[in-house]
């Protein structure tokens, strides 16, 4: 796992308390995530020339309960001012980022956060599903960037699947109960051979048996990209980058 600096959080100042009753308050997972993608973000420039990462004409972006949009208004922020200070025409203008969550308060949440931090609306889409349900079809082998800070909390399992807040880390046996659920639909949805998936996950969630599936089943390498410890556990970020097309 690598080392790198912390991100600047995007703006938050338009949530209040009785927000955080209804959807995950940004945390360490979060700012690790988000940490992940500004390490991938700044090494943009190499990427253009031999493909190891982000692409900055990328044309869209996936997160998978969002809570409170953090990371994905986080990316949408970078990538327009890669636009700006390179002012390449190279760089697509209209990159669109979609957003998923159960609860629709942390879809209300969402949108409100994005407009805070001046991402335009056409740019940003919001949509209550499970999981990214609704996206499948549209963007199945499309999506350059996907972002998932699932609920990887060990619980008993029939505290899964709730609407509210408790969905948020709500994770079943070993914490894998959500994760497992969505692993298909991460393949299904990233583009090859660019696309980039970022998942958060702790120790307790065996991830050397996600990497297993990932790459058994679909073709995707997982590689532990960042790690860090938060009070008493582990927190790692998985980047997930397919070897083949979706079969």
């Amino acid at each position: 796992a690598k080392e790198c600096r912390s991100a600047v959080m995007p703006s938050l100042t338009h949530l209040n308390f009785r927000d955080y009753d209804r959807v995950y308050e940004p945390s360490d997972d979060t700012y690790l995530l988000i940490d992940a993608i500004g390490y991938d973000v700044d090494a943009m420039e190499q990427s253009e020339v031999d493909g190891r990462t982000l692409r900055s004409n990328m044309l869209q972006s996936v997160e998978i309960g969002c809570g409170t949009g953090t990371p994905t208004v986080y990316l949408a922020k970078r990538i327009r001012g890669k636009r700006e200070e390179t002012s390449s025409n190279n760089i697509n203008k209209n990159c669109v980022h979609y957003v998923t969550d159960i609860n629709p308060d942390a879809i209300r949440i969402a949108k409100a956060t994005a407009e805070s931090n001046g991402i335009p609306a056409e740019d940003f889409e919001a949509i209550q599903c499970d999981l990214a349900s609704q996206l499948l079809d549209q963007l199945a082998g499309k999506v350059d960037v996907l972002i998932f800070n699932p609920p990887y909390v060990p619980t008993p399992d029939e505290e899964v699947g709730s609407s509210g807040i408790e969905a948020s880390w709500a994770g079943g046996s070993n914490g894998r109960v959500v994760i497992d659920r969505a692993l298909p639909q991460i393949a299904r949805l990233l583009a090859f051979p660019h696309g980039v998936a970022y998942v958060v996950t702790v120790d307790d969630n065996y991830p050397e048996q996600i990497s297993q599936t990932m790459d058994e089943l679909y073709g995707i390498k997982v590689v532990p990209w960042l790690r860090r410890r938060a009070h008493n556990e582990y927190l790692t970020i998985q980047r997930m980058a397919p070897t083949r097309p979706f079969q």
